[in-house]
């Protein structure tokens, strides 16, 4: 947001110094922030957001993603696990190519943000679920535009693919916009305790 994207790609090739100095600023703040989080008492997790793609690939290359910012994130994981504390992580879009990257040197305990155009979540947890927990899953389109009848099937198609073994909680697989009917995430709540 400080660069603005066609700023960051510029910047990638033109200045990486100042791309590593955002990311080397920014990244010594939120640090910061976990740390203050971590300390208060019976905190369950941290859930850290950073949108790397896009529905198809990563929005910058997964070489600059690994050199930039995924440092960070290893140590926040490493912060939380250090404190008995699971480490979760919201990206949208396609980052199959550095999923490896999340589950094994960053050690995430959890992904969330999956959208049945890029990877749909029952797929993630055929691919990902014996690894982190699956997270989130209802498409947010699919969301905003089924029927009640069609929407409480779709829930049930995710919780029956997704719930057995566990490492699964239901939710959307984005943040909740303004233009999701009210009745539409009620009754995707309803389907999950049902």
């Amino acid at each position: 947001r400080l660069m603005g994207y066609e700023g960051l790609c510029l910047n990638l090739i033109d200045d990486p110094a100042l791309v590593r100095a955002v990311t080397d600023r920014l990244g010594g703040l939120i640090a910061e922030y976990n740390r203050h989080l971590i300390e208060i008492p019976g905190i369950s997790v941290i859930f850290q957001g950073e949108d790397f793609g896009y529905n198809t690939q990563t929005l910058i290359s997964p070489a600059d993603i690994r050199r930039y910012f995924l440092p960070w994130h290893k140590r926040y994981a490493d912060m939380c696990h250090a404190r008995g504390i699971p480490y979760y992580m919201h990206s949208c879009g396609c980052v199959d190519s550095i999923m490896d990257d999340l589950i094994d040197t960053v050690c995430v305990d959890g992904k969330h943000s999956y959208q049945d155009n890029v990877l749909p979540v029952w797929e993630a947890k055929k691919k990902y679920g014996d690894r982190i927990c699956i997270l989130g899953g209802v498409d947010v389109h699919k969301l905003a535009t089924l029927d009640e009848r069609s929407l409480r099937a779709y829930v049930r198609k995710i919780i029956d693919a997704c719930a057995a073994g566990g490492r699964f909680a239901l939710g959307a697989g984005n943040s909740i916009p303004s233009y999701i009917p009210v009745e539409s995430y009620l009754v995707m709540l309803d389907e999950a305790r049902r």
